[in-house]
């Protein structure tokens, strides 16, 4: 691999780190902040205030484990060598 293509490749795997990194932290921040409103307000039905907290925990482990997957399975790649 050329020497611009390893910069090339470097800069495209700290963009997409970058670019996950912020999704999951907003993600994770708005989450919190709109299951704690829910569970917060007293007018809330028990049924919201038990399913919205569930939905947020559970895509947020859906997330995390498709995130670990890819990182898992981006190691033992053996197209990583295929040029264009």
């Amino acid at each position: 691999m050329s020497e611009h293509g390893k910069q090339e490749s470097t800069a495209t795997s700290a963009g997409q780190v970058l670019v996950i990194l912020g999704l999951v932290l907003v993600y994770g921040a708005g989450g919190y902040w709109f299951a704690m409103e829910v569970v917060r307000d007293e007018d809330s039905p028990v049924w919201l205030k038990l399913g919205i907290p569930a939905i947020v925990i559970g895509f947020t482990i859906l997330l995390l484990s498709v995130i670990l997957q890819r990182m898992k399975a981006a190691k033992t790649d053996k197209y990583t060598d295929v040029e264009d």
